[in-house]
């Protein structure tokens, strides 16, 4: 069978950027090396070197390069399907929906947010549903599309990165499937893991989804300007606490508060030996069967009492709640400002509630009179010919 009619299966990218060729359709094996990738007019549409090869002896070079861009576009539509469906946008989308789109397409699948806050404000409702059905997540730091984060996708995109940036390949990739990772933050390309995925804050590489829940659930919990960090934020990144503070510190809020320390737990008191010195101490006394009899009673009757205050007592505290964790003072930025529905940001002047309020700052704010102690009656209501005053005012009458 020539190459040039072989299946799309049949041509294999490496991680070194190399093109296989095998002959045997069902061979699981890679074959042989017949093209290297090399700089092209974009990170999509890398160039091809054809090699020295017995395979490719005899076969126009024009042609079958043509046919490995053939390929090569059929791949990346495969394995990056939502981000190659950016390129070609609809004419029916907005101005907004294609910027971002462009964008995002650009950077292979995520873009700091504040590079786009521009184009967001000027998005809508039906804007932001066209978004999302293009599988683009705004969220509060990146705007990336979740559906990149599998393995195939994070691998095909450092191939591609790689040749673009002319780096040597193999680049050294995440693992499949691993949340966070610790990396020398002065020995790496930054750029490199956020395109392929994973970007870089303090020492850890975080997979963008995990990362973007932890991002949320920190704007969550702000309250006033400030937000306590929480073990489920390490739990979802997989990394130790003191990694998290870094994380946070490198996303720009500030702590202003370690955790508090954990009390140090009260030793406790030695068995009273009072009943022992009593019982040693104490005379011998003559209990009749009568006293029996009414101890038994008093002791059912205390034994009762210790029951019920038992009962009402709170349960113990569980040792094995989590300690509290440091305070921070959230970033503040464009991302972060909660604005409302109203144009300009500011809520329409309400007539009704000025004229309340004017009609509220005419009454005095003295201190209120003393009228007394204030008495609920729970019972009936009583009736006034009941009174012994209404019964004594009748005797008179009569006489």
């Amino acid at each position: 069978m020539s190459i040039l009619k072989a299946k799309d299966t049949q041509f294999r990218l490496q991680e070194d950027g190399s093109v296989c060729f095998q002959v045997q359709e069902s061979n699981p094996l890679p074959g042989v090396k017949i093209a290297q990738l090399a700089k092209g007019e974009s990170a999509y549409k890398p160039a091809f070197t054809i090699l020295e090869e017995d395979s490719v002896n005899g076969v126009d070079r024009t042609e079958l390069r043509d046919r490995l861009e053939q390929w090569f576009g059929a791949h990346l539509k495969t394995v990056l399907e939502p981000l190659m469906n950016l390129e070609q946008v609809g004419e029916e989308d907005a101005a907004p929906v294609k910027g971002i789109a462009y964008q995002v397409y650009e950077k292979m699948g995520i873009i700091p947010r504040e590079q786009l806050e521009d184009l967001i404000a000027d998005l809508d409702t039906d804007m932001r549903g066209v978004l999302r059905s293009k599988r683009i997540r705004l969220g509060p730091v990146l705007a990336f599309i979740p559906a990149l984060n599998k393995p195939a996708a994070v691998r095909l995109r450092a191939v591609l990165w790689g040749v673009y940036n002319e780096r040597a390949l193999p680049l050294e990739v995440p693992k499949d499937g691993i949340v966070s990772f610790e990396v020398d933050p002065s020995a790496i390309d930054k750029n490199f893991y956020q395109a392929v995925g994973y970007p870089v804050y303090g020492k850890r590489a975080i997979r963008i989804d995990m990362l973007d829940r932890v991002i949320s659930a920190v704007y969550d919990a702000a309250d006033k300007g400030v937000f306590r960090a929480q073990h489920k934020m390490a739990e979802w990144l997989g990394c130790p606490i003191d990694d998290l503070y870094e994380i946070l510190e490198a996303m720009g809020h500030k702590k202003i508060e370690d955790a508090p320390e954990k009390p140090q737990e009260q030793s406790q008191e030695p068995k009273s030996t009072g009943d022992a010195e009593k019982s040693a101490v104490e005379p011998e006394v003559k209990v009749s069967v009568e006293d029996l009899a009414n101890a038994e009673q008093v002791s059912e009757d205390e034994n009762k009492a210790k029951s019920e205050d038992a009962a009402e007592k709170p349960q113990a505290v569980n040792n094995d709640v989590k300690p509290e964790l440091a305070l921070f003072r959230l970033k503040k930025g464009k991302a972060f400002q909660k604005t409302g529905g109203f144009k300009g940001g500011k809520k329409p002047f309400n007539k009704k509630q000025g004229q309340k309020a004017q009609n509220k700052s005419h009454k005095s704010k003295g201190k209120p009179k003393d009228r007394g102690p204030r008495v609920i009656s729970a019972g009936p209501e009583k009736k006034l010919e009941n009174s012994p005053f209404a019964i004594l005012g009748q005797l008179k009458d009569k006489k």
